[in-house]
């Protein structure tokens, strides 16, 4: 079998992290469904690399000051700043700003009185793709292309969104529609259909484009600290609150704040969630006063909402208001076509992470189309990484995905697909299956009734199961 011509060669000097994200299309603009990548054969599919982009860094008012390709940008309100901005929370020299080869910046922090921030996170040196909002001060801008690209073109930070798809193109469509209001987006999908990159996409296409975009994992916050990871606190308000820290809606003022598996904050931080919705202020722990925020609120879930409502474990309020506008996002079982054009570009990443060409067979091309994938884009993501790690060649069907044998199309409501094979592999497939749709062993375990110990003593022993 000869393989797909998905090779690339990755320069020496590039660098590039796999980041969790969804589907990506090349050079074009975002949210033009017209422009998304298109296929032909297999043999168009070839990756191609790309110049040495020319950055700059574009202000609110649409100024853009070019970033010179073998020297530095210097931001300050001191004289000799290639970037003088006269800002009474700028430092004389605030930061550095320099071109790499590998097609972003680094951002360097020259020591300022009030800080550097790239995407809402303060950072002494950062590296920083085109599209990421830069903050010195009370000053933001983004980084974009200079040449070619007009605002708006340049890719996520997880990468360009791809697909060709009916279920692509509407959910494209949607994403802008819903981009042009103000009202707070719930993102419903399964685990690993980009959620995080669909939020992004639509704040790149809403009048906030040029203001921080905040992140935040609500299902990694510890109890404790999720009021002050999300709403700040003062200096003195608990032990070891030794100065004053902005949450995440302060961080996101004036832009979009993503609330990620927003169905697991406790019963407290949802009340106090609803407030901020309904007031547009926030109360830092210890503080006397509420402060005003700006932030377009987007959340993200893969739970029923509806069942946790029932159950008490979502207040019927916070639903309400948080599901105003709400998108679906496709599995990827219902966007088969896409899979070609994804391989080719988790091939792409696979090659400048693994520093050497990443091939798939044809035959790997039909599995994976096949294949119901459970975990969705992450998941296929994972495995091209994974089977071009560990294959001595082109990739083939066995490597890419679990088992190279007949799959159905997808599995009824509430069932798993389980492809047949030893006692041992098929036990693993379901574990794995509900931990990829729980999105953590942690609530994989609830789900089951069994300790989480238990369930991860499993998947790392691979003994069968007690009786």
């Amino acid at each position: 079998m000869e393989p797909v011509p998905f090779a690339c060669h990755a320069r020496p000097s590039a660098h590039f992290s796999c980041n969790d994200g969804g589907p990506v299309v090349d050079d074009g603009p975002v949210l033009d469904p017209s422009s998304s990548t298109t296929a032909g054969t297999l043999s168009d599919l070839r990756p191609k690399i790309r110049r040495r982009r020319a950055l700059a860094v574009e202000l609110d008012g649409g100024q853009r000051v070019r970033i010179p390709p073998d020297g530095v940008l210097r931001v300050g309100s001191g004289s000799g700043m290639e970037l003088r901005l006269d800002d009474p929370y700028m430092s004389s020299h605030h930061a550095t700003v320099r071109a790499t080869r590998s097609g972003g910046v680094v951002v360097i922090d020259e020591g300022s009185k009030n800080g550097t921030w790239v995407d809402g996170v303060a950072v002494e040196r950062a590296w920083a793709r085109p599209g990421a909002i830069l903050r010195f001060g009370r000053v933001s801008m983004r980084v974009v292309c200079s040449e070619g690209d007009p605002p708006g073109r340049e890719d996520l930070p997880e990468g360009p969104v791809v697909g060709k798809s009916s279920a692509f193109r509407e959910l494209l469509r949607t994403l802008e529609r819903v981009a042009r209001l103000r009202s707070p987006v719930l993102l419903r999908g399964e685990t690993g259909t980009g959620k995080e990159v669909a939020a992004r996409v639509i704040h790149r296409a809403s009048e906030r484009r040029n203001h921080p975009f905040v992140a935040i994992n609500c299902g990694a916050i510890p109890e404790p600290l999720a009021e002050s990871e999300l709403f700040g606190h003062v200096r003195g308000a608990f032990t070891g609150a030794h100065r004053d820290r902005l949450g995440a809606f302060g961080r996101a003022d004036g832009g979009t704040l993503l609330l990620d598996e927003v169905a697991e904050l406790p019963p407290l931080i949802q009340a106090k969630l609803l407030r901020v919705l309904e007031t547009g202020r926030v109360l830092p722990i210890g503080a006397e006063q509420e402060q005003p925020v700006d932030v377009r609120v987007v959340a993200a879930t893969h739970r029923n909402l509806e069942s946790m409502v029932d159950l008490g474990e979502l207040r019927e309020d916070l639903y309400h208001r948080l599901g105003v506008l709400t998108v679906q996002l496709p599995s990827l079982r219902e966007r088969r076509e896409d899979i070609p054009l994804l391989l080719q570009h988790f091939a792409r990443r696979a090659t400048l992470e693994l520093g050497y060409p990443v091939e798939l067979t044809e035959a790997a091309v039909v599995a994976a189309v096949r294949y119901p994938w459970p975990g969705n884009i992450r998941a296929l993501r994972n495995a091209v990484l994974r089977a071009g790690a560990l294959a001595d060649g082109p990739i083939d069907a066995e490597t890419l995905v679990p088992t190279a044998v007949s799959y159905p199309e997808h599995a009824p409501p509430g069932c798993l697909v389980v492809p047949r094979g030893t006692w041992e592999s098929m036990r693993r497939s379901v574990l794995q299956q509900i931990i990829a749709d729980e999105g953590s062993i942690r609530r994989a375990s609830k789900v089951l009734g069994i300790p989480r110990t238990t369930l991860g003593n499993w998947l790392r022993r691979g003994r069968e199961p007690e009786r």
